[in-house]
Protein backbone atom coordinates (compact mmCIF):
# COMPACT_ATOMS: atom_id res chain seq x y z
CA UNK A 1 0.00 0.00 0.00
CA UNK A 2 1.72 3.33 -1.21
CA UNK A 3 0.35 6.37 -0.10
CA UNK A 4 1.04 10.41 0.60
CA UNK A 5 1.51 11.47 3.84
CA UNK A 6 -1.56 11.68 6.45
CA UNK A 7 -3.13 8.83 4.02
CA UNK A 8 -3.67 6.52 7.31
CA UNK A 9 -0.97 4.08 6.45
CA UNK A 10 0.15 3.59 9.77
CA UNK A 11 -3.66 3.90 11.16
CA UNK A 12 -4.43 1.00 8.67
CA UNK A 13 -1.69 -1.39 9.28
CA UNK A 14 -1.68 -1.22 13.20
CA UNK A 15 -6.05 -1.91 13.19
CA UNK A 16 -5.17 -4.64 10.76
CA UNK A 17 -2.70 -5.85 13.05
CA UNK A 18 -5.04 -5.92 15.90
CA UNK A 19 -7.91 -6.56 14.69
CA UNK A 20 -5.46 -10.14 13.37
CA UNK A 21 -4.10 -10.61 16.86
CA UNK A 22 -7.92 -10.51 18.09
CA UNK A 23 -9.36 -12.79 15.93
CA UNK A 24 -6.48 -15.12 15.30
CA UNK A 25 -5.36 -15.20 19.05
CA UNK A 26 -2.91 -18.63 18.29
CA UNK A 27 -1.28 -16.68 15.79
CA UNK A 28 1.69 -14.73 16.01
CA UNK A 29 1.29 -11.17 14.40
CA UNK A 30 4.49 -8.98 13.88
CA UNK A 31 4.63 -5.36 12.94
CA UNK A 32 8.39 -4.12 12.11
CA UNK A 33 8.89 -0.01 12.00
CA UNK A 34 11.56 1.52 11.29
CA UNK A 35 13.02 3.78 13.92
CA UNK A 36 12.91 3.79 17.14
CA UNK A 37 10.63 6.62 18.71
CA UNK A 38 7.96 5.86 16.13
CA UNK A 39 7.77 2.08 18.41
CA UNK A 40 7.65 3.92 21.32
CA UNK A 41 4.96 6.37 20.76
CA UNK A 42 2.78 3.41 19.16
CA UNK A 43 3.16 1.95 22.14
CA UNK A 44 2.30 5.30 24.34
CA UNK A 45 -0.92 5.45 22.18
CA UNK A 46 -1.86 2.25 22.47
CA UNK A 47 -1.56 1.94 26.23
CA UNK A 48 -3.43 5.05 26.42
CA UNK A 49 -6.33 3.72 24.82
CA UNK A 50 -6.76 0.22 24.66
CA UNK A 51 -4.26 -0.44 28.02
CA UNK A 52 -1.49 -2.25 25.92
CA UNK A 53 -1.13 -5.17 23.25
CA UNK A 54 -2.61 -8.12 22.40
CA UNK A 55 -0.27 -10.82 23.75
CA UNK A 56 0.31 -12.90 20.42
CA UNK A 57 1.40 -9.31 18.57
CA UNK A 58 4.74 -7.91 18.58
CA UNK A 59 5.69 -3.91 17.56
CA UNK A 60 9.28 -3.57 16.94
CA UNK A 61 12.40 -2.05 14.98
CA UNK A 62 13.38 -3.93 12.43
CA UNK A 63 16.67 -3.35 13.80
CA UNK A 64 15.63 -4.75 17.57
CA UNK A 65 14.40 -7.79 15.55
CA UNK A 66 16.88 -8.56 13.01
CA UNK A 67 19.47 -8.58 15.95
CA UNK A 68 17.49 -10.71 17.71
CA UNK A 69 17.22 -13.17 14.81
CA UNK A 70 20.62 -13.07 14.57
CA UNK A 71 21.46 -14.29 18.21
CA UNK A 72 19.09 -16.90 17.45
CA UNK A 73 20.84 -18.71 14.54
CA UNK A 74 24.15 -18.17 15.78
CA UNK A 75 24.36 -18.35 19.56
CA UNK A 76 26.64 -15.96 20.08
CA UNK A 77 26.69 -11.95 21.20
CA UNK A 78 26.32 -9.79 18.84
CA UNK A 79 28.84 -6.94 19.10
CA UNK A 80 29.37 -3.46 16.61
CA UNK A 81 32.36 -1.45 17.33
CA UNK A 82 31.26 0.96 20.03
CA UNK A 83 33.64 3.83 18.52
CA UNK A 84 31.86 5.16 15.62
CA UNK A 85 35.21 6.47 14.55
CA UNK A 86 36.40 2.47 14.14
CA UNK A 87 35.08 1.92 11.27
CA UNK A 88 36.05 4.63 9.12
CA UNK A 89 39.80 4.55 10.72
CA UNK A 90 39.67 0.85 9.63
CA UNK A 91 38.87 1.75 6.37
CA UNK A 92 41.36 4.35 5.72
CA UNK A 93 44.20 2.24 7.52
CA UNK A 94 43.95 -0.46 5.22
CA UNK A 95 42.73 1.67 1.71
CA UNK A 96 46.30 2.22 1.69
CA UNK A 97 46.89 -1.30 -0.60
CA UNK A 98 44.70 0.28 -3.69
CA UNK A 99 45.93 4.19 -4.22
CA UNK A 100 44.09 4.60 -6.66
CA UNK A 101 41.47 4.61 -5.26
CA UNK A 102 39.21 8.25 -5.18
CA UNK A 103 36.43 7.97 -3.19
CA UNK A 104 36.35 9.29 0.34
CA UNK A 105 35.81 6.50 3.42
CA UNK A 106 32.28 8.11 3.94
CA UNK A 107 31.59 7.23 0.25
CA UNK A 108 33.74 3.35 0.96
CA UNK A 109 31.78 2.48 3.74
CA UNK A 110 27.89 3.57 2.08
CA UNK A 111 29.59 1.85 -0.69
CA UNK A 112 29.77 -1.51 1.80
CA UNK A 113 26.52 -1.07 3.01
CA UNK A 114 25.05 -0.81 -0.61
CA UNK A 115 27.13 -4.47 -1.02
CA UNK A 116 25.41 -6.16 2.36
CA UNK A 117 21.68 -4.64 1.93
CA UNK A 118 21.64 -5.81 -1.96
CA UNK A 119 23.23 -9.60 -0.88
CA UNK A 120 26.19 -9.38 -2.99
CA UNK A 121 28.01 -12.50 -2.88
CA UNK A 122 31.05 -12.00 -5.35
CA UNK A 123 33.28 -9.44 -7.62
CA UNK A 124 31.49 -11.38 -10.76
CA UNK A 125 28.33 -10.16 -8.88
CA UNK A 126 28.91 -6.81 -8.16
CA UNK A 127 30.23 -6.01 -11.35
CA UNK A 128 27.02 -7.21 -13.10
CA UNK A 129 24.88 -5.31 -10.62
CA UNK A 130 22.91 -1.99 -10.98
CA UNK A 131 24.25 0.97 -9.54
CA UNK A 132 21.39 3.17 -10.77
CA UNK A 133 20.96 6.21 -8.47
CA UNK A 134 23.86 5.67 -6.25
CA UNK A 135 25.29 9.36 -6.99
CA UNK A 136 28.62 8.62 -7.79
CA UNK A 137 29.77 6.29 -10.93
CA UNK A 138 32.30 3.08 -10.49
CA UNK A 139 34.76 1.92 -13.43
CA UNK A 140 34.94 -1.93 -13.63
CA UNK A 141 38.76 -1.39 -12.43
CA UNK A 142 37.10 0.55 -9.44
CA UNK A 143 34.43 -1.65 -8.37
CA UNK A 144 37.27 -4.66 -8.13
CA UNK A 145 39.08 -2.43 -5.90
CA UNK A 146 36.10 -2.02 -3.71
CA UNK A 147 35.19 -5.31 -3.30
CA UNK A 148 38.93 -6.03 -2.25
CA UNK A 149 38.79 -3.60 0.21
CA UNK A 150 34.92 -4.68 1.23
CA UNK A 151 36.72 -8.01 1.24
CA UNK A 152 39.49 -6.55 3.79
CA UNK A 153 37.44 -5.26 5.83
CA UNK A 154 34.98 -7.34 6.36
CA UNK A 155 37.75 -9.79 6.97
CA UNK A 156 39.17 -7.28 9.63
CA UNK A 157 36.18 -6.55 11.54
CA UNK A 158 35.46 -10.44 11.99
CA UNK A 159 38.69 -11.42 13.07
CA UNK A 160 37.79 -9.43 15.77
CA UNK A 161 34.50 -10.79 16.04
CA UNK A 162 33.07 -7.45 14.95
CA UNK A 163 30.56 -6.44 11.86
CA UNK A 164 29.20 -3.63 10.14
CA UNK A 165 25.91 -2.95 11.22
CA UNK A 166 24.60 -3.99 7.31
CA UNK A 167 26.18 -7.13 7.42
CA UNK A 168 23.69 -8.44 10.26
CA UNK A 169 20.47 -8.78 8.23
CA UNK A 170 23.19 -10.15 5.35
CA UNK A 171 24.28 -12.95 8.00
CA UNK A 172 20.94 -14.10 8.68
CA UNK A 173 20.06 -14.23 4.91
CA UNK A 174 23.52 -16.50 4.99
CA UNK A 175 22.56 -19.00 7.99
CA UNK A 176 23.22 -22.60 7.25
CA UNK A 177 19.76 -23.13 8.63
CA UNK A 178 17.04 -20.74 9.66
CA UNK A 179 15.42 -23.26 11.45
CA UNK A 180 15.90 -20.99 14.62
CA UNK A 181 13.93 -17.98 13.11
CA UNK A 182 11.27 -16.74 14.95
CA UNK A 183 8.02 -17.38 12.65
CA UNK A 184 4.80 -15.72 12.06
CA UNK A 185 1.74 -16.00 11.05
CA UNK A 186 1.38 -12.18 9.60
CA UNK A 187 4.34 -9.65 9.84
CA UNK A 188 3.00 -5.78 8.72
CA UNK A 189 6.03 -3.41 7.81
CA UNK A 190 5.36 0.34 7.95
CA UNK A 191 7.51 2.90 6.73
CA UNK A 192 8.40 0.02 3.97
CA UNK A 193 10.36 2.11 1.70
CA UNK A 194 13.38 2.73 3.71
CA UNK A 195 14.11 -1.18 3.68
CA UNK A 196 16.83 -2.71 1.82
CA UNK A 197 16.52 -5.84 0.33
CA UNK A 198 18.57 -8.09 2.41
CA UNK A 199 16.20 -6.81 5.44
CA UNK A 200 13.02 -7.85 3.01
CA UNK A 201 14.56 -11.31 2.51
CA UNK A 202 15.12 -11.60 6.11
CA UNK A 203 10.99 -10.65 6.65
CA UNK A 204 10.52 -13.60 4.22
CA UNK A 205 12.08 -16.02 6.28
CA UNK A 206 10.59 -15.22 9.12
CA UNK A 207 6.90 -16.19 7.76
CA UNK A 208 5.35 -19.21 8.71
CA UNK A 209 4.15 -21.48 5.77
CA UNK A 210 0.75 -19.96 3.98
CA UNK A 211 1.60 -16.21 6.21
CA UNK A 212 0.84 -13.62 4.82
CA UNK A 213 3.15 -10.15 4.45
CA UNK A 214 1.35 -6.61 4.17
CA UNK A 215 3.51 -3.51 3.40
CA UNK A 216 2.65 0.32 3.67
CA UNK A 217 5.13 2.70 1.84
CA UNK A 218 5.26 6.42 1.06
CA UNK A 219 7.54 7.05 -1.83
CA UNK A 220 7.56 10.25 -1.63
CA UNK A 221 9.55 9.89 1.93
CA UNK A 222 12.20 7.43 0.54
CA UNK A 223 15.67 9.44 1.28
CA UNK A 224 17.26 6.46 2.60
CA UNK A 225 16.82 3.86 -0.25
CA UNK A 226 15.70 5.95 -2.65
CA UNK A 227 16.14 4.30 -6.67
CA UNK A 228 15.20 0.75 -5.29
CA UNK A 229 12.03 -0.96 -6.92
CA UNK A 230 9.37 -3.66 -5.03
CA UNK A 231 11.11 -5.83 -7.60
CA UNK A 232 14.94 -4.75 -6.53
CA UNK A 233 13.86 -5.66 -3.32
CA UNK A 234 12.74 -9.08 -4.48
CA UNK A 235 9.26 -8.74 -4.28
CA UNK A 236 6.66 -8.74 -6.71
CA UNK A 237 3.81 -6.59 -5.57
CA UNK A 238 2.40 -6.53 -9.52
CA UNK A 239 -1.60 -6.11 -9.50
CA UNK A 240 -1.33 -6.40 -5.63
CA UNK A 241 -0.73 -2.57 -4.98
CA UNK A 242 -3.45 -0.67 -3.60
CA UNK A 243 -2.19 3.69 -3.80
CA UNK A 244 -3.89 6.69 -1.18
CA UNK A 245 -3.74 9.88 -2.81
CA UNK A 246 -5.77 11.78 -0.41
CA UNK A 247 -4.35 12.80 3.32
CA UNK A 248 -6.59 12.58 6.12
CA UNK A 249 -4.16 14.44 8.23
CA UNK A 250 -2.61 17.28 7.38
CA UNK A 251 -4.16 20.21 5.70
CA UNK A 252 -4.01 21.19 1.76
CA UNK A 253 -1.77 24.37 2.75
CA UNK A 254 0.88 22.09 4.20
CA UNK A 255 0.81 19.22 2.31
CA UNK A 256 0.97 21.77 -0.90
CA UNK A 257 4.38 23.56 0.38
CA UNK A 258 6.23 20.14 1.49
CA UNK A 259 5.03 18.56 -1.94
CA UNK A 260 6.11 21.41 -4.56
CA UNK A 261 9.70 21.57 -3.04
CA UNK A 262 9.79 18.25 -3.49
CA UNK A 263 8.62 18.03 -6.93
CA UNK A 264 11.68 20.23 -8.09
CA UNK A 265 14.04 17.74 -6.97
CA UNK A 266 12.26 14.29 -7.78
CA UNK A 267 11.49 12.91 -11.05
CA UNK A 268 7.92 12.40 -12.17
CA UNK A 269 8.38 8.48 -11.33
CA UNK A 270 5.26 6.96 -9.86
CA UNK A 271 7.64 4.95 -7.84
CA UNK A 272 9.07 6.85 -6.78
CA UNK A 273 6.70 10.36 -5.98
CA UNK A 274 3.09 10.67 -5.40
CA UNK A 275 1.19 12.97 -6.64
CA UNK A 276 -1.68 14.08 -4.05
CA UNK A 277 -5.48 14.51 -4.78
CA UNK A 278 -6.32 17.50 -2.71
CA UNK A 279 -10.27 16.79 -3.63
CA UNK A 280 -11.97 17.90 -0.15
CA UNK A 281 -9.08 18.85 1.95
CA UNK A 282 -9.19 21.16 4.70
CA UNK A 283 -7.71 24.26 3.33
CA UNK A 284 -5.91 25.12 6.39
CA UNK A 285 -3.12 28.10 7.08
CA UNK A 286 -0.06 28.30 5.20
CA UNK A 287 3.28 26.83 7.10
CA UNK A 288 4.75 29.84 8.66
CA UNK A 289 8.42 30.99 8.29
CA UNK A 290 10.56 32.89 11.15
CA UNK A 291 13.81 34.53 10.70
CA UNK A 292 15.92 34.30 13.56
CA UNK A 293 19.37 35.50 13.92
CA UNK A 294 21.10 31.84 15.47
CA UNK A 295 20.80 28.15 16.53
CA UNK A 296 20.09 29.78 20.34
CA UNK A 297 17.58 32.24 18.47
CA UNK A 298 15.57 29.40 17.43
CA UNK A 299 15.34 27.78 20.07
CA UNK A 300 14.05 31.23 22.57
CA UNK A 301 11.84 31.63 19.78
CA UNK A 302 10.26 28.09 19.58
CA UNK A 303 10.23 27.38 23.40
CA UNK A 304 8.15 30.74 24.10
CA UNK A 305 5.72 30.23 21.09
CA UNK A 306 4.86 27.06 22.14
CA UNK A 307 4.45 28.53 25.58
CA UNK A 308 2.35 30.67 24.37
CA UNK A 309 0.30 28.50 21.87
CA UNK A 310 -0.36 26.71 24.73
CA UNK A 311 -1.37 28.96 27.24
CA UNK A 312 -3.29 30.93 25.21
CA UNK A 313 -5.31 28.51 23.27
CA UNK A 314 -5.04 25.67 25.73
CA UNK A 315 -4.00 23.05 23.78
CA UNK A 316 -2.33 20.00 25.14
CA UNK A 317 0.98 19.79 25.46
CA UNK A 318 0.72 15.64 23.35
CA UNK A 319 -0.58 18.51 20.35
CA UNK A 320 2.96 19.66 19.69
CA UNK A 321 6.08 17.91 18.17
CA UNK A 322 9.41 19.61 17.91
CA UNK A 323 11.89 18.03 15.05
CA UNK A 324 15.61 19.91 15.31
CA UNK A 325 17.98 19.65 12.53
CA UNK A 326 22.07 18.80 12.53
CA UNK A 327 22.73 22.33 13.58
CA UNK A 328 20.33 22.74 16.52
CA UNK A 329 22.23 22.84 19.98
CA UNK A 330 19.73 19.57 21.01
CA UNK A 331 20.73 20.11 24.65
CA UNK A 332 20.07 23.60 24.94
CA UNK A 333 16.82 22.95 23.35
CA UNK A 334 15.54 20.40 25.84
CA UNK A 335 16.74 22.35 28.64
CA UNK A 336 14.91 25.44 27.52
CA UNK A 337 11.47 23.49 26.98
CA UNK A 338 12.02 21.68 30.78
CA UNK A 339 12.54 24.95 32.71
CA UNK A 340 9.64 26.23 30.69
CA UNK A 341 7.25 22.97 31.33
CA UNK A 342 8.63 21.40 33.15
CA UNK A 343 11.30 17.97 33.24
CA UNK A 344 8.41 15.57 33.30
CA UNK A 345 6.55 16.46 30.88
CA UNK A 346 9.38 16.74 27.86
CA UNK A 347 9.29 13.07 25.78
CA UNK A 348 12.47 13.47 24.07
CA UNK A 349 12.61 10.36 22.26
CA UNK A 350 15.90 10.14 20.97
CA UNK A 351 16.86 10.32 24.79
CA UNK A 352 13.73 8.01 26.51
CA UNK A 353 13.74 5.36 23.94
CA UNK A 354 11.34 3.02 25.15
CA UNK A 355 8.56 5.10 27.03
CA UNK A 356 7.98 8.73 28.60
CA UNK A 357 10.29 10.04 31.11
CA UNK A 358 7.14 9.67 33.79
CA UNK A 359 5.59 6.50 32.30
CA UNK A 360 2.22 6.53 30.68
CA UNK A 361 -0.22 8.69 30.97
CA UNK A 362 0.71 12.25 31.80
CA UNK A 363 0.44 14.63 28.91
CA UNK A 364 4.07 15.01 27.13
CA UNK A 365 5.42 17.52 24.41
CA UNK A 366 7.43 15.14 22.39
CA UNK A 367 10.97 15.92 20.76
CA UNK A 368 12.83 14.36 17.94
CA UNK A 369 15.41 14.76 15.88
CA UNK A 370 15.05 14.69 11.23
CA UNK A 371 16.49 11.53 11.16
CA UNK A 372 14.35 9.30 13.67
CA UNK A 373 11.12 11.94 12.98
CA UNK A 374 9.28 9.43 10.20
CA UNK A 375 6.05 8.27 11.39
CA UNK A 376 5.79 10.63 14.07
CA UNK A 377 2.91 13.45 13.99
CA UNK A 378 1.07 16.41 15.80
CA UNK A 379 -1.28 19.14 15.37
CA UNK A 380 1.29 21.72 15.40
CA UNK A 381 5.26 21.07 14.45
CA UNK A 382 8.27 23.16 14.97
CA UNK A 383 11.04 22.82 12.61
CA UNK A 384 14.75 23.57 13.50
CA UNK A 385 18.11 23.76 12.13
CA UNK A 386 16.83 22.55 8.53
CA UNK A 387 18.94 25.51 7.18
CA UNK A 388 20.91 22.81 4.74
CA UNK A 389 17.64 20.89 3.93
CA UNK A 390 15.92 24.33 2.69
CA UNK A 391 19.31 26.53 0.89
CA UNK A 392 18.87 24.86 -1.94
CA UNK A 393 15.08 25.13 -1.84
CA UNK A 394 14.64 21.65 -3.07
CA UNK A 395 17.68 21.66 -5.44
CA UNK A 396 18.99 18.14 -3.79
CA UNK A 397 16.76 15.32 -4.23
CA UNK A 398 17.32 13.52 -0.87
CA UNK A 399 17.34 16.50 1.25
CA UNK A 400 14.14 17.36 -0.55
CA UNK A 401 12.61 14.26 0.83
CA UNK A 402 13.75 15.07 4.28
CA UNK A 403 11.90 18.12 4.34
CA UNK A 404 9.04 16.64 2.97
CA UNK A 405 9.04 14.09 5.75
CA UNK A 406 9.41 16.63 8.58
CA UNK A 407 6.84 19.10 7.22
CA UNK A 408 4.23 16.55 6.50
CA UNK A 409 4.36 15.66 10.03
CA UNK A 410 2.27 18.64 11.13
CA UNK A 411 -1.75 17.77 10.94
CA UNK A 412 -2.43 21.79 10.98
CA UNK A 413 -0.31 23.88 12.24
CA UNK A 414 3.79 24.21 10.77
CA UNK A 415 6.77 26.50 12.08
CA UNK A 416 9.82 26.47 10.42
CA UNK A 417 12.81 28.77 12.03
CA UNK A 418 15.67 29.74 10.12
CA UNK A 419 18.90 31.70 10.51
CA UNK A 420 19.38 31.90 6.61
CA UNK A 421 16.92 33.58 3.77
CA UNK A 422 15.38 31.40 1.83
CA UNK A 423 15.10 31.65 -1.85
CA UNK A 424 12.34 33.78 -3.03
CA UNK A 425 10.47 30.99 -5.09
CA UNK A 426 10.29 28.60 -1.40
CA UNK A 427 9.58 31.72 1.14
CA UNK A 428 6.79 32.27 -1.54
CA UNK A 429 5.43 29.22 -0.12
CA UNK A 430 5.39 30.45 3.59
CA UNK A 431 3.54 33.11 5.55
CA UNK A 432 6.77 35.21 6.74
CA UNK A 433 6.33 35.96 10.46
CA UNK A 434 7.93 38.49 12.40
Amino acid sequence: MNGVAGSGKTLIALSRALLLAEMRPHERILVLIHNTPIVADVRERLHRSRGGLPANLEIATYSAWVHRQWRRLYRAPLQMPGDPQHLPGLVRSLRVRWPELKLSEAQLIEEFDFLNELLVASEAEYMDTSRAGRGFSLRAKERAEVWQLFAAVTGALRADGLRMWSAVATEVCRAGSHAALERYAHILVDEAQFFAPSWFHTVKLALAPGGRLFLCADPNQGFMKSRLSWRNAGLDVSGRTKKLLRSYRTTQAILHTAGTLLARAVQADPEHYLEPDFTDMEEGAAPILLRVDSPQDAVDRAVNEIVSLAQTHGLPLSAFLVIYGGDTPKHLLYKRLCRALGVERIWWLNKDKKQPPGGYGPDYLRLANLETATGLEGGAVFLLGMESLLAGGGESESDARKLYMAMTRASHRLVVLSTEELPLESRALFRVGD
